[in-house]
C-alpha cells in the first residue's frame, strides 16, 4: 500500500495533503530524477490552460505553446539555461528569431504568435513523443516496471484510458490529439490551484537553481517580469541631490556614464542589468540621463571604468545618508559593514568593496551572454 503522506511531509502539497491524500502523493512522485524540464512546463501550460479556460478538453498543441509560453522569459530575458539535455531552450530561441518579438514581450503577444504559426507549431512537435505520456508514469509505476522504452507510450495511452474507471484515475487520458482532462482531477487542480501552482514553481526554481548554480534571484525569474519598484530608489536619490545642493556641490550628482551634472529629471538604471539580478536594491542603481538610460539598455557597463565612478557616487550618498540608516539597509547586507565602516574604508577602499561584489556577478552575466564592456557613446 503506498504510503500516501510520507512524500508530501515537506512539500507545499502538505497542506492539502489530508484531504487528497491519493492525488498529492502521486503529484508528488511525478518531478522526481527530473533530467529534464518539460514535466515541469508541462504541469504548468496544464494549469494555465485551465485557469485561462476552464477547459475539459485541451489540444496537445495547445499545451505545447503554452510550454514555450512559460520557459519564454526565463531563456530570452533572464538567459537561464534549461540543461543541457533540453531541448525546449533551442526552440524557444528560433521561436524567438521567427517571431521577431523582444525577450520582454506580453505572455499575450507570444501566446498570439505561437497559436497562429504553422511553423512554431512544427518546432513544438518534437515534444509529442515522450512528454504527455511520461508525465503519468507515477500512476503505472508497477505495470511499467522491466519494459522496454520503446513500448512504454502505447503502453500507458492504454493504461490512462483504462484507469478512468478506477478510483485511481490518472489526471488525462489521450483522444486524437487532445487530452480529456479527468473530471475529479479537474476539480482538484480548479479548485486548489494556487497550491499546485507554487509546488511545481518551486520544483521548477530548484531544477533552473542547480543548472545555473552562480546566478542570483532564480525563484524570481520564472514568469514575465512586473513593473519595477523604484519609487523608494527615486525618493533616496532626490535626497541624495537635495543635500548635495544644499552644500553648494550640485555638480557632484551627475551621471556615472556621461558625467554631466543631472536636474531634477533623471532616470534609475540598474547598473547590472535588471533582468540579471531581478532586484531593485540600492547598491545596483544609479541616477543617470533618460537618454542614458535609454542607450544602456540590458547590457553590462565596462567595469574598469564605470565602477569606479559608481562606487564613488554611492560613497557620497552613503556619507550623506549616514544618520538615515533605515535608509541604508541595502548597502549594510550587501557588504556586511555598517555606514561608518564602509566610509572608513576610504574611496578608494571603498572602490576596492564595490568590485568584490560587482565583478563576480558581471562574469556570470557574461557568461549568460549578456553584452560586455559597453560605453557612453555620444
Amino acid at each position: 500500500m503506498n504510503d500516501y503522506s510520507s512524500s508530501n511531509q515537506f512539500s507545499p502539497l502538505s497542506g492539502i495533503a489530508g484531504r487528497y491524500p491519493e492525488k498529492t502523493f502521486y503529484l508528488g512522485q511525478v518531478f522526481n530524477d527530473t533530467t529534464n524540464s518539460y514535466k515541469l512546463l508541462w504541469l504548468l501550460a496544464i494549469l494555465s490552460l485551465l485557469r485561462r479556460t476552464q477547459a475539459r478538453t485541451i489540444a496537445l498543441a495547445d499545451i505545447f505553446a503554452e510550454m514555450a509560453v512559460a520557459a519564454w522569459h526565463p531563456v530570452c530575458l533572464y538567459r537561464l539555461s534549461l540543461g543541457r539535455q533540453d531541448k525546449l531552450q533551442d526552440v524557444i530561441r528560433e521561436l524567438q528569431l521567427l517571431s521577431k518579438l523582444p525577450a520582454n514581450a506580453a505572455s499575450d503577444a507570444i501566446r498570439q504568435f505561437l497559436v497562429n504559426s504553422d511553423k512554431a507549431k512544427l518546432h513544438l512537435q518534437h515534444f509529442k513523443q515522450y512528454v504527455p505520456t511520461r508525465f503519468l508514469s507515477p500512476w503505472f509505476a508497477d505495470k511499467l516496471r522491466g519494459e522496454k522504452d520503446c513500448s512504454r507510450n502505447i503502453l500507458i495511452i492504454d493504461l490512462a484510458l483504462q484507469s478512468q474507471r478506477t478510483a485511481q484515475a490518472c489526471p488525462y487520458w489521450f483522444r486524437n490529439g487532445f487530452i480529456e482532462i479527468n473530471e475529479s482531477w479537474r476539480a482538484f487542480f480548479v479548485e486548489n490551484m494556487a497550491v499546485v501552482q507554487a509546488f511545481t514553481e518551486f520544483h521548477l526554481s530548484v531544477y533552473l537553481q542547480t543548472r545555473n548554480p552562480n546566478v542570483p534571484g532564480v525563484m524570481n525569474k520564472l514568469r514575465a517580469p512586473v513593473k519595477r519598484q523604484l519609487t523608494t530608489a527615486r525618493r533616496f536619490w532626490r535626497h541624495v541631490r537635495e543635500q548635495y545642493e544644499k552644500r553648494g556641490q550640485a555638480h557632484s550628482f551627475r551621471d556615472i556614464y556621461t558625467e554631466q551634472a543631472l536636474d531634477s529629471h533623471f532616470a534609475i538604471d540598474h547598473f547590472l542589468p535588471w533582468s540579471f539580478t531581478a532586484h531593485d536594491l540600492l547598491w545596483n542603481l544609479a541616477p543617470v540621463d533618460p537618454t542614458t538610460n535609454s542607450k544602456k539598455g540590458d547590457a553590462v557597463p565596462d567595469l574598469n571604468i564605470y565602477v569606479p565612478r559608481l562606487a564613488r557616487l554611492h560613497f557620497g550618498a552613503i556619507e550623506i545618508t549616514k544618520k538615515q540608516p533605515r535608509l541604508l539597509e541595502d548597502y549594510i547586507n550587501c557588504f556586511k559593514m555598517d555606514a561608518d565602516d564602509l566610509l572608513s574604508l576610504g574611496e578608494n577602499g571603498f572602490v576596492a568593496k564595490y568590485r568584490e561584489v560587482l565583478v563576480p556577478q558581471a562574469q556570470i552575466a557574461l557568461n549568460q551572454g549578456f553584452q560586455s564592456e559597453w560605453q557612453y557613446r555620444n
